[in-house]
């Protein structure tokens, strides 16, 4: 699990658009915390707003789809 949370240089981690809460793919706050269930958070946000579970989320964000046009050119 700790692969997930390995921080990239900026120039690793191009991500297209400015940088989407909403997104599909950013991960809850408690995802992968011992305590899942008490709260326990694994991350937060800067400005501290919560950071939605996947399962809470209705599908592709705005800004989800507009990186995947242009990383496929559609």
């Amino acid at each position: 699990m700790e692969t997930q949370f390995v921080k990239l240089r900026p120039k690793q981690n191009q991500l297209l658009t400015p940088f989407d809460y909403e997104s599909i793919m950013l991960y809850g706050e408690t995802v992968f915390s011992r305590s899942h269930y008490d709260g326990l958070k694994t991350m937060t946000a800067k400005d501290g707003r919560k950071l939605k579970d996947i399962t809470d989320k209705p599908g592709l964000s705005k800004d989800d789809i507009e990186r995947i046009s242009k990383l496929y050119n559609c």
